[in-house]
């Protein structure tokens, strides 16, 4: 079982404890494919950020 089926599965589990019904486990992959390509986009930019912000501690 690969690391997004696995989160995919609590992401199913928690959105149906919270009342939102009717996800499958692919619309919960196909969510967690999402948000791990926006965690890695905002990563980038937030680090691309700081090193404009601090030029003097670059390496």
């Amino acid at each position: 079982m690969s690391i997004v089926s696995i989160m995919a599965a609590i992401l199913e589990h928690e959105l149906r404890d919270h009342g939102i019904l009717g996800l499958s486990q692919r619309d919960c992959e196909t969510i967690v494919h999402s948000m791990i390509e926006r965690t890695a986009e905002l990563a980038a930019h937030v680090k691309g950020h700081q090193q404009r912000s601090c030029p003097s501690d670059r390496t």
